[in-house]
């Protein structure tokens, strides 16, 4: 060995034995509070150390229990924590990454499973509410623009109707006919400004689920206040129509009810029937003077009503058929003690079609529109009757009245009170 090296040992022999006193100082910390209050004792511990290396058997030099002491004052061999700052903190973390790592996958597999339901619990169930709503709202934006669409293409062409009936209007042109028109003005005006009123709501063709949530009172409302818009503007709109109608039909009325009266005074063969004509043509006639078209219509048409009754032909024919009534007896409500009998008769064409006629109840007085009624005649004839159809299930004689053309009523051949029955 060396000199150097000899050398080298003892010197590291020394710092590892300068270490052992250092410890040992350490250990007596109570001594070196005590000893190592000013430089003055540093002899005094030296001492002291030396004596208790030698109580152990070891024989320490003072030059290295000096050193030791000095390093003891100068902590040399103490650890001292470093102080917390982000790069020691990054440290750690990176000491413990795999223990970290663990609880991190672990947190993040919770956040996801925790974001998942989230999603499935209540985003999606709020996005589909969304989404429907839109539906709605959206299905009633495409009605009422689809009503709007049809109502102005209607407008217009009641607008150019108005202006057609206003150019051919003459100066001396009825009272009545003057009142429809501005009628048909103020209802085509009043359509107008509704459209107009639609047309500043300004609402979107179509809104997403976001702006349904967002402003869903706010797109309601309008369209609320959109749908009383339309309604009204409808009925304006249906006003107006109703009045050129009746312009129109106050134009070609008059003419039509005396074709009419013609028709019917040509098929009457009695003067009753002739009566009932005059009579329905002059109060249609009155009507259309103070501009009541409705009723002017009704007598057109029961004026139609009387001529085709006149025209009429058929045999008033006693039923007799199996399974059918031919006749019936009734006990009348305000004499019980009487009673009342009536044959079962239809109307039958020359063709053998079987007519539905307006029949007249004596019970009830209702008018029903029947194939069948009954006809009251006195108990012998009902007897009389039923005796002809119990001989051999017929009824031999079964013609109860004829119908003949020009004429309003049947012409019976059998005796009857002309009170009638609809129901038995």
């Amino acid at each position: 060995m060396s000199e150097a090296q000899k050398s080298e040992k003892i010197e590291l022999n020394e710092i590892m034995l300068a270490m052992d006193v250092v410890d040992t100082l350490r250990h007596q910390q109570s001594l070196v509070d005590r000893e190592l209050g000013t430089d003055d004792h540093d002899q005094a511990l030296i001492a002291k150390v030396r004596k208790i290396y030698a109580d152990q058997g070891l024989e320490v030099s003072d030059a290295v229990i000096a050193a030791g002491v000095k390093a003891l004052r100068e902590e040399r061999f103490t650890y001292t924590p470093p102080k917390k700052s982000l790069q020691l903190t990054l440290a750690r973390l990176y000491v413990h990454r795999g223990r970290w790592a663990k609880r991190g996958a672990l947190l993040l597999a919770a956040l996801l499973v925790v974001y998942l339901v989230y999603q499935l619990a209540v985003v999606a169930p709020q996005k589909r509410s969304r989404q429907k709503a839109a539906q709605a709202i959206n299905l009633r934006i495409d009605q009422q623009q689809d009503q709007i669409s049809v109502a102005k293409e209607r407008m217009a062409r009641l607008n150019q109707s108005l202006v057609e009936a206003k150019e051919a209007d003459s100066p001396k042109a009825s009272v009545a006919a003057r009142g429809l028109v501005d009628q048909a003005e103020r209802d085509m005006s009043a359509a107008r400004e509704k459209v107009q009123a639609l047309e500043k709501l300004g609402i979107k063709t179509h809104i997403d689920g976001s702006q349904a949530a967002q402003n869903s009172d706010s797109v309601s409302g309008r369209l609320d206040k959109r749908k009383e818009l339309i309604s009204v503007l409808i009925a304006h709109l249906d006003s107006a129509e109703k009045a050129l109608v009746a312009l129109a039909e106050l134009k070609i009325l008059p003419e039509k009810l005396i074709n009419q009266r013609d028709r019917v005074i040509s098929e009457a063969q009695q003067n009753d029937a002739r009566r009932q004509t005059e009579t329905l043509y002059n109060d249609a006639v009155t009507a259309l003077g103070r501009g009541d078209v409705a009723a002017a219509q009704n007598g057109y048409a029961l004026l139609q009503r009387l001529y085709d009754q006149l025209v009429q032909e058929y045999q008033l024919r006693i039923v007799s058929r199996e399974g059918v009534q031919s006749g019936v007896w009734r006990v009348p409500e305000n004499n019980p003690n009487a009673r009342n009998y009536y044959v079962i008769v239809e109307a039958v064409t020359a063709d053998g079609k079987r007519l539905e006629l307006p029949i007249t109840s004596e019970e009830d007085g209702k008018t029903h529109t029947v194939k069948q009624w009954g006809l009251r005649v006195q108990e012998s004839v009902f007897e009389q009757i039923k005796r002809d159809k119990l001989d051999n299930g017929i009824i031999d004689n079964n013609v109860f009245g004829l119908k003949k053309r020009g004429y309003l009523q049947p012409r019976y051949l059998i005796a009857t009170t002309g009170g009638a029955i609809t129901q038995w």
